[in-house]
């Protein structure tokens, strides 16, 4: 999308490309709270095993969301 708009590769951004040259580095930050931080415990009778049908990984995967839903 940026070269559509002019850019090249090296030079910065904005009008007189005098802007940021390296893009910015994602941190992750585990001290903090937030959707997924937390390691949910599994019910080994819900693991999804080799042999299981399609049915049975829906009826396992909504057991385990309603189970989660009750535990809070």
């Amino acid at each position: 999308m940026l070269r559509n708009m002019g850019w090249q590769e090296g030079l910065g951004l904005g009008k007189d490309g005098s802007g940021m040259v390296e893009p910015v580095q994602a941190q992750a930050m585990e001290n903090r709270a937030g959707l997924g931080s937390q390691q949910k415990k599994l019910d080994p009778s819900l693991e999804v095993q080799a042999g299981d049908s399609y049915k049975m990984l829906i009826h396992k995967k909504a057991l385990a969301r309603f189970r989660e839903m009750n535990e809070s």
